[in-house]
């Protein structure tokens, strides 16, 4: 009955959201499988073209490689047949030199320093000799020099001599062939070659150029600048062949063969890039890469589609309850005024459609103030929630049932078969309204009544059947609360003129329209002048003169009686002031409304007054319904304390017409209680009347205080009175509350007359 069905889950409104929200989920997770699948396909088609590039610069980067080995190998041999040749050509320019200008020759060469010194530019050369035979062959001379540095570098077998007592089957071929014959000794990286090199004078064989060099050496060197290359050079010449590696060879390798001349070839070995996917390092990379990458945009999509989807999801139900709360009340959970115009609207095109009867009640708890005063607002909180609760369980489903503000609900009927059926719903809701309240934290059940307001039947629009009803409201409120009324067209004119009243009053005070006037209170025994009370009139200028009945409970209503108030509090003491220059022992009472009450500067304004004017305290008589005193005890207690601090006198107005105890009574510091007119009419035709003032005039004396009785209109009232031993009275058998100027003309009077006959001049004004 307070939900609005469009926002419920299985709404309309709440379909249509859910269903964009799986079809925008489902795209949005399609896109991104999609995107991961082509993230893939494009991840291995980037790492098989990085492979295949890959081979191929491996490929490229061996074969420059092997080129620049062989080079570096070729270059070396050469450098020992260049020395060998010019060794040659020494001999040849040097026929039949001794053995000692060769040794000569070979210590200048191998270790004069600079760029010419044959060790110092060849590292690998560690020793360089000559051979000498005779025409028959018989071995002459031998002469070798060893280079002591670059053989540590190597060990050299020992009792190997190049000079030895036996040749090498090398230098025999190479006698043979004219050409260079290499022997190795030793292995590994140990080993040491031994080149034989024919020496010729003219045709005749003369002998050989021996020597000794460290493969290691220039194997090394070559490779020094190319990582990942292995060599291994083979001799295959006419003497025999042999075997030399260098660097670290492994199986798989790919292999290169270069032919360097002089019987030489070299074997250049590395490990390529092979091409294929897993094998090649940055295909891999570019795989995990692009899966990674992949991967990392397709949950960037799912998740953008989950969190777009999850945030429309909280937008669409943060939106829910945003307009949840705008258009319902929050205490009670019912529709607001906001959203009862818009199911009131709706209920007028139905009806219109249908042809049915449509009524609004306007509900109205009685004296709802009172529970917030007494008992707190938290209280009335609670009292708020039961009765929304007992509204909703005691109407149908089909009605509707919100909150307008403060204690006022709305039900709007639907589907009336008659017009007298929304007065049948309106009784059943008084009745169900009687019934006590349990509130929690309460142990003392709360009774409250209730006033509803009809309106039955098509109107023009929601608003003119929701002031209808208000109206009618207003009726019942003024018939006497908790009763219902319907709306008949003649009630407005009073609610017109209400609504008319309550526009003037805003400015009636600013115009001077609100004046006082003066009704005598006179001592009962001798009739002698006491006092006066203050009382307020409104003199509007078009509508005249206004009921105090009528506009009060306005003043009350829109709280204006504060300020009202405080006008009459210092206008009441500005004229005694003046008043008791002429009858020092006269008094005026000031009636103080409930709201006054209800605030601390009613002390201020009192105090005030009393400063303003130079008025005695004691003259000032503060009058307060009984009504007013019962509806927050403790406070009021505390505030009329205060009050009878600064001097005045308290009364107590209306009394017997509320409900007050006489336990509370004594607590309240008051000097008079005011017997209400109801009873003072009804002395001479009420047993029950005359009890009920006995009564109260014996209380007056208990708490010993003063009693006044208000309508004195008879000389009957009056001897009544005097026997029941009332001290004060007032009435129109005295005077009519007077203008200020004719009472203070009366009043001059009656002194010139006091001052003339003494106590003899005491008389009425």
């Amino acid at each position: 009955m307070t939900n609005d069905p469009a926002l419920a889950p299985g709404g309309p409104l709440g379909d249509r959201s859910a269903a964009r929200a799986t079809r925008r989920l489902r795209n949005w997770s399609f896109l991104a499988v999609v995107v991961l699948l082509a993230g893939i396909v494009s991840s291995f088609l980037v790492a098989r073209a990085t492979a295949a590039n890959d081979a191929e610069r491996s490929s490229q980067s061996f074969r420059s490689s092997t080129l620049q080995v062989a080079g570096s190998l070729l270059l070396s041999i050469q450098h020992e047949q260049d020395l060998a040749i010019s060794a040659d050509a020494y001999m040849a320019e040097n026929t039949g030199s001794s053995a000692a200008r060769f040794q000569s020759w070979v210590t200048a060469v191998t270790s004069t320093p600079g760029a010419s010194a044959a060790f110092a530019r060849y590292a690998e050369i560690v020793g360089l000799g000559r051979i000498v035979v005779t025409a028959g062959g018989r071995l002459l001379s031998c002469t070798s020099e060893l280079r002591t540095s670059g053989a540590a570098l190597v060990a050299v077998p020992a009792g190997f001599r190049l000079c030895g007592g036996t040749l090498p089957v090398a230098a025999l071929v190479a006698r043979d062939t004219a050409a260079p014959a290499y022997v190795a000794i030793g292995h590994g990286s140990a080993t040491l070659l031994v080149s034989f090199s024919p020496v010729y004078s003219g045709r005749a064989f003369d002998g050989w150029i021996a020597m000794m060099a460290v493969p290691s050496i220039v194997l090394r060197s070559a490779i020094a600048d190319h990582p990942g290359i292995a060599v291994r050079m083979h001799y295959d010449g006419p003497g025999g062949s042999l075997e030399l590696e260098g660097g670290t060879l492994r199986a798989g390798q790919s292999r290169l063969k270069t032919e360097l001349g002089y019987g030489w070839s070299v074997e250049t070995f590395a490990t390529l890039a092979s091409g294929g996917l897993f094998a090649d390092g940055g295909a891999v990379l570019a795989i995990l890469l692009g899966l990674a990458l992949s991967a990392s945009i397709a949950i960037a999509f799912f998740l953008l589609a989950t969190s777009r989807v999850r945030a429309q999801r909280l937008v669409a139900l943060r939106t829910a309850e945003l307009r949840h709360q705008a258009l319902h009340d929050p205490l009670t959970d019912l529709p607001n005024r906001w959203l009862i115009a818009d199911r009131a609207d709706r209920l007028l095109v139905r009806a219109r459609r249908a042809g049915s009867v449509p009524a609004a009640l306007y509900v109205d708890l009685d004296e709802f103030k009172n529970v917030n005063d007494t008992l707190g607002h938290e209280a009335g909180d609670l009292l708020l929630e039961a009765v929304a609760e007992r509204l909703v369980a005691g109407l149908r489903d089909a009605d509707t049932i919100g909150r307008m503000g403060g204690d006022e609900f709305v039900v709007l009927i639907e589907d009336s078969t008659s017009a007298t059926a929304p007065a049948l719903v309106a009784e059943r809701l008084l009745a169900i309204m009687r019934q006590p309240f349990e509130l929690a934290g309460s142990n003392v059940p709360l009774v409250v009544t209730t006033s509803v307001g009809i309106a039955v039947g098509l109107r023009d629009s929601a608003s003119d059947l929701l002031r209808d009803a208000d109206v009618a409201l207003y009726k019942a409120k003024a018939a006497g609360k908790n009763c219902a009324e319907v709306f008949r067209p003649e009630i407005e004119t009073g609610v017109q003129r209400r609504y008319e009243l309550e526009f003037a009053l805003r400015s009636a005070l600013e115009q001077r329209e609100l004046r006082l006037v003066y009704q005598p209170i006179y001592n009962l025994d001798d009739l002698s002048l006491v006092g006066v009370e203050a009382l307020l009139r409104w003199e509007h200028p078009d509508l005249g003169a206004i009921s105090p009945d009528e506009f009060i409970p306005l003043l009350e209503a829109s709280g204006q009686i504060v300020d009202v108030g405080r006008f009459v509090l210092v206008e009441a003491c500005r004229k005694m002031a003046a008043w008791r220059e002429h009858y020092p022992t006269l008094e005026v009472a000031v009636n103080v409304s409930a709201r006054q009450l209800d605030r601390n500067v009613i002390v201020d304004d009192v105090r005030e007054a009393l400063q303003s004017s130079g008025l005695d305290p004691a003259a000032l008589t503060v009058e307060i319904t009984e009504t007013a005193l019962m509806a927050n005890v403790e406070s009021t207690v505390e505030r009329l304390g205060d009050l009878k601090a600064l001097g005045v006198q308290v009364a107590i107005d209306d009394f017997g017409t509320g409900y007050s105890s006489l336990a509370y009574i004594r607590r309240f510091p008051i000097d008079r209680l005011k017997i209400d007119r109801t009873f003072t009419e009804s002395i001479t035709t009420s047993t029950q009347a005359d009890a009920i003032i006995h009564t109260l005039v014996r209380l007056g004396n208990d708490l010993g205080v003063k009693t006044v009785a208000e309508g004195i209109e008879t000389t009957g009232q009056i001897d009544y009175l005097r026997r029941e031993h009332v001290d004060e009275a007032q009435g129109y058998l005295f005077a009519k509350p007077l203008e200020a100027d004719v009472f203070e003309a009366q009043l001059l009077e009656l002194a010139t007359l006091q001052a003339a006959f003494g106590d003899n001049g005491r008389s009425t004004v």
